[in-house]
């Protein structure tokens, strides 16, 4: 019997399914090469954030969450998907191969993850009073333990006090880093023409909240307004160990779990400053008692008004070769 792969047609759509995948600081940092039997996903190390990322973890976080981002798109169009990672030692830049063939029909599921790509969207501001349910708490760390990382929830008022302190130090210390001062500006932008980075408006300091997110427009000054009545959740995604290989499992496990959470109307907002750093990203792992490395911390609930980031068109990531 013949094999059938993925047409053209499929293969673009579930590249740009993968191009809505969160990144650090919306880089998008990934470009793929479609052969005639496989799809190639590759990072792009010209967006690699030199100051911030200088291993490159946070890059392979971020083409994990495309790399999951793929599959699920691939689901939904009754394909099958056989995925190697870091499958050439002497191509370090080739993170993973897929092998899209078709399968057997799209379940409901599928479809429903596939819908939530759409409806993802990193929230930078306040959320809902609504608590979000421990039973989906208990989906998403399931979620992420079938991409083989970890999800450890913050929820002892001594952790969160200690991910408190930990977080605003890590904050402080970046911002008086006058490198990543001048990297973090270099992505934002104020209107809507560029296709990836930060709007200036879509981040700040919220009132009231003691987790200090990243301010992109790296201004203080004194917060205003009403505190919000605000009870998300805190959760950390973490890895067994440290290597390229754990990093991109983990921005699967994020993927899929942002996914999780976006079809029941969670969105999620990364505290990523305390994770940046290795020191602060192992004080953090002994101040919460983990085994685990952590990655990232987000804050999660329901929002009203959470809306996309720009994205790099289809005809700038992909590259067809051989067809």
């Amino acid at each position: 019997m013949t094999t059938r792969y993925a047409t053209p047609e499929q293969v673009r759509h579930v590249v740009q399914a993968a191009g809505l995948a969160p990144s650090v600081h919306n880089t998008q940092p990934w470009r793929f090469v479609a052969r005639p039997e496989r799809l190639e996903l590759l990072a792009d190390r010209s967006r690699r954030l030199a100051v911030l990322d200088p291993d490159g973890r946070q890059l392979h976080l971020s083409c994990g969450a495309a790399l999951l981002h793929c599959r699920v798109a691939a689901r939904a169009l009754g394909l099958d998907v056989a995925v190697r990672l870091l499958p050439d030692p002497t191509r370090p830049q080739l993170l993973a191969d897929l092998v899209l063939t078709g399968g057997a029909p799209a379940s409901g599921d599928d479809v429903r993850m596939a819908t939530a790509i759409l409806q993802r969207h990193t929230h930078r501001g306040a959320f809902l009073e609504r608590t979000v349910p421990p039973a989906l708490l208990e989906r998403l760390r399931l979620t992420a333990e079938a991409e083989g990382a970890l999800l450890h929830p913050v929820a002892d008022e001594d952790e969160l006090v200690e991910l408190e302190v930990l977080l605003a130090a890590a904050d402080a210390h970046e911002e008086h880093d006058l490198a990543y001062r001048t990297e973090v500006l270099r992505w934002v932008h104020l209107g809507p023409l560029q296709p990836d980075g930060v709007p200036v408006d879509a981040a700040g300091t919220l009132p009231g909240a003691s987790l200090t997110q990243r301010n992109f427009t790296l201004t203080r000054g004194e917060v205003s307004g009403t505190p919000a009545a605000e009870h998300p959740a805190v959760v950390v995604v973490a890895s067994e160990d440290d290597r390229p290989l754990s990093w991109l499992r983990a921005g699967q496990a994020l993927g899929a779990l942002l996914l999780r959470a976006a079809d029941d109307g969670v969105q999620a907002q990364p505290l990523g400053q305390v994770t940046d750093v290795l020191a602060y990203r192992l004080r953090l792992r002994s101040a919460l008692g983990m085994v685990a490395v952590p990655q990232l911390v987000l804050r999660m609930g329901f929002a009203v008004g959470a809306s996309p980031t720009p994205r790099r068109p289809v005809e700038d990531v992909l590259v067809t070769v051989g067809r």
